[in-house]
């Protein structure tokens, strides 16, 4: 396993309870997410605020901005979805500025594909929360 899929796996540690289809499946534990997404948020917050060159890639300390938007959509939390949008803009814009601008996709697609990805991982029969999913994140980005 190389540096980056180890660091990866790690990332998905904080957040994989929640994040796999059987849990989808059936019933979330809202509160126990929500005490997963509040402090996780609050490192990617703290990490942000750095100059980029001194962002950890530690999953620890800095978590997966998609996984923090996945979490809030979950938790159909308007509120936190912007939040978590807010830093995978951020992170987005860190990354454009590295690569030529036409390369990079735009935020709006990095979104679509955040969110196409969390419904990957919910079951087809899970049409109530598929289609909630997809209002909440049609508020974010129409």
């Amino acid at each position: 396993m190389d540096g980056r899929s180890f660091l990866s796996s790690l990332a998905y540690v904080m957040f994989s309870p929640f994040f796999h289809r059987t849990a989808l499946a059936e019933q979330i534990d809202f509160d126990q997410l929500r005490k997963r997404f509040d402090p996780a948020m609050t490192k990617k917050l703290a990490v942000i605020k750095l100059p980029p060159s001194f962002w950890m890639q530690d999953p620890k300390i800095n978590p997966r901005a998609d996984h923090l938007l996945w979490a809030a959509l979950l938790l159909d939390d308007p509120e936190r979805v912007a939040l978590a949008f807010s830093a995978m803009a951020v992170e987005h814009e860190e990354r454009q500025r590295k690569q030529a601008a036409d390369d990079a996709p735009g935020i709006t697609e990095v979104f679509e594909e955040a969110v196409h990805d969390l419904l990957q991982l919910i079951p087809k029969k899970n049409h109530e929360l598929r289609s909630h999913i997809h209002r909440l994140a049609g508020r974010i980005i129409p």
